[in-house]
């Protein structure tokens, strides 16, 4: 029994001992933030660095939360996530023995210095990241971890060929607007672009990301997603209902001409085909640069339906012609003629007699005349 209570003391005290050695009271942090930012005079003007010709690197990552839209329409891609960023700050370091083994400090952001990161290629308003209630993370050997979330809005340009069996390819631009490489040298972290609080979109499916860095003047990093488009709504909405409408096109002619439905009819196919060429002009962006494989094959079917309706009142006016009062014209006379010339070839191909067939006739006509 007298083991078992020794034991026990025993693990208590070892696992009270971190606690005592990194235990430590508001006023110690009151402290050493009087230390770093009015013994030490910080400023957060000045770069967090004792060599001001040098360049301060910071490490940058991407975490992406959601695709919240993708509006093809006017080109703009919205997302949500934070980026995650590193730097040594040089003045925010501190002895841990001298500060209670403080290894940890929670600073609000707008408190130091930090970069003037920005998304470059932004859709509507240019506004820096991160807001004045967020705080930095900043340990003892001067690491400084800023993670501003941002929903983020920017430019896309669209490729519509392929609609809507697309793969659009968005690149996000950070950049430290004020200052150059020499100055601050943005880097692609280890990680990139990270997927782990990812929530799939509906609509669009995540392909692939990558991460690079720029190699001109500018401090620069640049985030690249591949979306894929999710077909199944515009194929069962839009494409099988094309398709059958140019299928109702060929049947035009099955139509005797006497009942008087024929014109009607190619007219209803061919309002049909305008009404989807609308809706698929309404969902795609109003430029120059690419033209959707969809709309092109719309049009031939609209150029199409348009070649049958005329056809098809042609064939109704001559159907219902009176020829003693009103003689047809020598232009309907000479489709007339093609038809019947084509007609009596395709006939006389399809009648033609075989070498067995003349033989015989030529034997009975011998047997008859003897």
């Amino acid at each position: 029994m007298n083991v078992y209570r020794l034991w026990t003391s025993l693990l208590l005290f070892f696992m009270s001992f971190p606690m005592l050695t990194y235990c430590y009271s508001g006023a110690d942090v009151s402290a050493l933030l009087t230390h770093l930012f009015t013994t030490e005079g910080y400023n957060k003007k000045v770069r967090p660095l004792k060599d001001q010709t040098t360049a301060i690197e910071i490490r940058v990552d991407y975490f992406l939360n959601s695709v919240i839209d993708f509006d093809e329409q006017e080109e703009s891609l919205k997302i949500s996530g934070f980026l995650s960023c590193a730097w040594v700050d040089e003045y925010l370091k501190w002895d841990n023995a001298s500060f209670s083994n403080i290894y940890e400090l929670f600073i609000p952001q707008d408190d130091i210095w930090k970069p003037d990161i920005s998304l470059r290629n932004t859709f509507k308003s240019f506004t820096g990241l991160g807001a004045s209630y967020l705080n930095v993370y900043v340990t003892s050997n001067g690491v400084v971890e800023w993670n501003p979330y941002q929903v983020l809005e920017s430019t896309c340009s669209v490729d519509i060929t392929f609609f809507p069996f697309d793969t659009q390819i968005c690149e996000l631009k950070f950049t430290a607007w004020s200052y150059t490489q020499s100055h601050v040298d943005l880097d692609v972290g280890s990680k990139g672009v990270q997927l782990e609080e990812y929530v799939e979109n509906s609509e669009w499916e995540l392909v692939q990301t990558s991460a690079r860095e720029t190699n001109t003047d500018e401090a620069a990093v640049f985030f690249t997603l591949k979306l894929k488009r999710r077909p199944n709504f515009y194929v069962l909405n839009i494409i099988v209902p094309v398709i059958f409408l140019s299928l109702l096109d060929i049947f035009v002619f099955v139509l005797p001409v006497s009942s008087g439905e024929r014109a009607s009819y190619a007219i209803t196919v061919f309002l049909s085909m305008a009404v989807f060429l609308t809706i698929i002009a309404a969902a795609l962006p109003q430029n120059s640069e690419t033209t959707s494989l969809l709309s092109v094959y719309l049009m031939l079917m609209i150029s199409l339906s348009t070649f049958i309706v005329i056809l098809s009142i042609a064939e109704l006016r001559l159907a219902t012609r009176d020829v003693n009062i009103q003689p047809i014209g020598k232009c309907f006379m000479f489709f007339i003629k093609c038809s019947n010339v084509i007609t009596c070839k395709v006939c006389r191909k399809s009648v033609a007699p075989t070498r067995g067939q003349l033989s015989s006739k030529v034997k009975k006509r011998n047997s008859s005349d003897g």
